[in-house]
C-alpha cells in the first residue's frame, strides 16, 4: 500500500485546535481511497480525489472529529457540493493519511460551524 505525500497539516491548523504533534505530512493511497469510497457508496464525490491537493492546501473550513481518540482533522471545500476530506494520524505517528472523503450536506455543514466543530480559515494568512 503506497502512500504518496499530497499536503501538510499547517501549524496554523494545529494551533487553532491546540494540537501539538511533530507529524504534519498528509499522505494518500489513491487506489485504496477509491476502493473504500466505492464500497461506502461515496460515488458522488469520487471525482474529487483528483482535487485532494487543492482541498488540503485551500480548504474553506477545517475541524476536528470529536469521536476520534487520536489526532484527526476534517477539511471541507465547497464545490457544487461540500466535500469533506478526513485526515487521521497514521498508527506509526509519523504522518497523517486520508481514510475517506464524502459529500457533507449543507445543513450538517451549518450545524458543525455553529457548534464550533468546523471553523472558517482566514484566507489572508495562507
Amino acid at each position: 500500500m503506497e502512500h504518496k505525500k499530497i499536503g501538510q497539516v499547517t501549524d496554523e491548523v494545529k494551533e487553532i485546535f491546540n494540537i501539538v504533534l511533530e507529524a504534519s505530512d498528509i499522505k494518500v493511497n489513491k487506489e485504496g481511497l477509491r476502493s473504500h469510497m466505492l464500497k461506502r457508496h461515496h460515488n458522488d464525490v469520487i471525482h474529487h480525489i483528483e482535487d485532494l491537493e487543492l482541498i488540503l492546501s485551500n480548504p474553506d473550513f477545517v475541524g476536528v472529529n470529536p469521536r476520534e481518540k487520536d489526532a484527526s482533522f476534517e477539511y471541507v471545500k465547497r464545490f457544487d457540493e461540500n466535500v469533506l476530506v478526513a485526515i487521521k494520524l497514521h498508527k506509526s505517528g509519523d504522518f497523517f493519511y486520508v481514510p475517506t472523503m464524502y459529500r457533507l450536506q449543507d445543513y450538517k455543514l451549518q450545524s458543525r460551524i455553529k457548534s464550533g466543530r468546523l471553523r472558517k480559515l482566514d484566507k489572508k494568512s495562507r
